[in-house]
């Protein structure tokens, strides 16, 4: 399935397990002291919580995703540009954006280097890549020592801190930042946890069989259902790897 058709598909319930605004804005504050002054070009801007953050904040924001219904979320949310293309082919000039963002969006593109080259391409001298990237990390709770249990049985993720740094580096950018920093809080109970994995809507279990993807879910959903008070949301405050580059001037 190319990445067009699964995210039109999960457009319309694609907030309801990642977050939605409040996160959105949340992750919008964390980026904005590392832009360069200007405009903000998101890559995957995908439902636009995260560029709608951006915008209350008093940034001027456009967007790219390869998905129109996407992007239709996206216009509900903030008055700003929304155009239909790829990430590895941006449909804007050279030099013509002062900031590139990707929020949890570099990891999906088949080339990070080449994405980054592009992002490289439409910058101006001194701008600024920011990119919020790998898996979220939080202090243990009885959720959040399952939800290890499913990331551990994940791939190698792409978006790893060295992967991303090699890819700047490799793309032309200057590296000027990159360490885990707090991206979200959120609370979630088991009852939303396991609604989560039996729909499938953790991208790594979109990509196996069905059969292959309850051997892997039934044991942890045995664990969540197990779990006291199902309907307790614990809260938790999640940190993520972030990289700042530059385009040298």
């Amino acid at each position: 399935m190319n990445q067009s058709v699964k995210f039109d598909k999960l457009a319309a319930t694609y907030d309801a397990a990642r977050g939605g605004e409040g996160r959105g804005h949340m992750t919008a504050a964390t980026i904005s002291p590392h832009l360069a002054p200007g405009s903000v070009l998101e890559v995957g801007v995908g439902t636009g919580v995260v560029a709608a953050g951006l915008a209350a904040l008093g940034h001027t924001v456009r967007g790219v995703d390869v998905s129109q219904p996407m992007l239709d979320v996206a216009a509900t949310r903030f008055d700003g540009e929304l155009t239909v293309g790829d990430g590895m082919a941006l449909p804007f000039d050279d030099a013509s954006q002062d900031n590139v963002v990707y929020v949890h969006a570099l990891h999906l593109m088949p080339d990070m280097t080449g994405a980054l080259a592009e992002a490289a391409r439409v910058l101006r001298p001194g701008g600024r890549v920011v990119v919020r990237h790998g898996d979220p990390v939080s202090e243990a709770d009885d959720l959040v020592l399952i939800l290890r249990q499913v990331q551990a049985r994940q791939p190698e993720r792409p978006d790893a801190p060295d992967a991303v740094r090699k890819a700047v580096e490799a793309a032309g950018l200057r590296l000027c930042e990159q360490g885990m920093r707090p991206e979200y809080e959120s609370g979630m109970n088991p009852e939303t946890f396991i609604a989560l994995i039996t729909d499938r809507q953790v991208p790594f279990l979109q990509r196996l069989s069905p059969e292959r993807a309850a051997q892997v879910v039934e044991p942890i959903l045995a664990q969540l259902r197990a779990l006291p008070d199902p309907q307790r949301v614990r809260r938790q405050a999640w940190s993520c790897w972030l990289t700042v580059a530059e385009k040298p001037a």
